[in-house]
């Protein structure tokens, strides 16, 4: 008897929880920020290459573990990558110095980085090219909805119990999902919807060149290195900035710092809408716009005098960048040929990685040198303003940016 499941919607469901519970373990490090730093002694730059260790340990292992995925199938990779992250979120709670901290969370990144490419394999060979913009928004909406959900239950858990047993409680929601993945996932590959029966299900070595060398391929590549420097600095450093800055309790944390993350979740339910329905054959477009007012939004949080305000337009500012999310990843997921999604997918986030890692040590440093986040937030107000003119270039009609639609 198996419970291995073949429909996409319950498939979609399941790596859409990973994702929740994966997005719950990073917002963690972001809300106990302030207490680590005290604990064991570090400055906002000696935070931000902490905050940096676990990009890179992500960026590692984003292009193995679409390879990988493509030739085997999701379903081990995911099932061993949640159990590695979960051991090192349990171990984050045991750190006790700098060195030790960033080893553990290089290793934390290791795990959470080979999810990404068998997931979007998933998404692509289980939903039609017309469909995914819906299904990477529903998908992509747990990155929203998991630092909603982590901030204020890691606030609380930190206030009356500690910073290191919140990092041991959060470990655990990661093994019973390990459990989950392994009875229900699908084992093996599947051929991708959009696959003809006469085409490849492997990309030749002269395919990918010539998948490479388009254009729109690297525009979509820098598009994410520019949107990731600010989507990460926001995700990472918010916490911090309205404690810091802002002087937001840690109780009121809990509840005011969740309230942006909120705002995404409804901003990628709304603008991934959008991408599967009347801009469907305008996505490059969407996008460019969503990071346009993102940048906007931003920046008047920045000069808004007032602790709400300023909280209202945080909250619009990621109604626009978690917004993005699905229609980019429609955009990206089309340029790649079937055989070769989860490769294609690690690849334009293995790029996306090193706007991240750059990014999470630079607003740190800014932030320590100018005893203020004013000059790291115009930071990423530039890179999110470059991200926006970069995905443009996806979309110039010979970019051949959709695969044929199989409806």
């Amino acid at each position: 008897m198996t419970m291995q499941l073949s429909s996409k919607w319950p498939i979609l469901f399941l790596i859409w929880l990973m994702m929740l519970v994966a997005y719950v373990d990073r917002i963690d490090m972001a809300v106990a920020g302030p207490s680590v730093t005290a604990a064991l002694h570090l400055s906002k730059a000696q935070f931000g290459w902490v905050l940096a260790a676990f990009t890179f340990g992500y960026a590692v292992m984003q292009i193995p573990g679409g390879y990988v995925a493509d030739r085997i199938g999701s379903r081990p990779l995911l099932v061993a990558a949640i159990l590695v992250w979960s051991v090192f979120t349990a171990l984050t709670g045991m750190a006790s110095s700098f060195v030790t901290l960033i080893a553990i969370r290089i290793l934390f990144g290791f795990g959470e980085g080979i999810e990404i490419g068998p997931q979007f394999k998933l998404i692509g060979d289980y939903f039609s090219t017309k469909e995914r913009s819906q299904a990477n928004s529903i998908f992509l909406s747990a990155l929203a909805l998991g630092p909603a959900l982590g901030t204020p239950i890691a606030a609380w858990i930190i206030r009356d119990y500690g910073w290191r047993e919140m990092f041991f409680a959060f470990s655990i929601p990661g093994f019973a999902l390990a459990v989950l993945l392994f009875f229900m996932l699908p084992r093996g590959a599947k051929a991708p919807s959009d696959q003809s029966a006469s085409t490849s299900s492997v990309e030749t070595a002269e395919e990918r060149r010539t998948s490479m060398r388009r254009p729109a391929v690297w525009c979509c590549a820098a598009a994410y290195l520019f949107f990731n420097a600010t989507f990460w600095g926001f995700l990472s450093w918010v916490p911090t900035y309205l404690t810091s800055q802002r002087h937001i309790t840690l109780a009121k944390l809990g509840l005011q710092g969740s309230i942006p993350y909120f705002v995404g979740f409804v901003g990628m339910v709304a603008v991934g809408h959008l991408g599967s329905t009347k801009w469907v054959h305008r996505r490059p477009q969407l996008v460019a716009s969503s990071f346009l007012l993102a940048a906007g939004f931003l920046y008047l949080a920045m000069k808004a005098t007032e602790t709400t305000t300023c909280i209202a337009w945080l909250s619009i500012s990621a109604f626009f960048i978690y917004g993005a999310f699905g229609p980019f990843w429609a955009v990206a997921i089309g340029l790649a040929t079937p055989a070769a999604r989860g490769a294609f997918s690690g690849f334009i986030n293995f790029c996306g990685q090193i706007g991240a890692f750059s990014s999470q040590i630079i607003v740190g440093i800014l932030a320590d040198r100018m005893k203020s986040f004013d000059g790291a937030i115009l930071f990423m107000v530039a890179t999110i303003t470059i991200a926006a003119v970069a995905i443009m270039g996806a979309a110039r009609p010979r970019s051949s940016l959709q695969l044929k639609s199989v409806d």
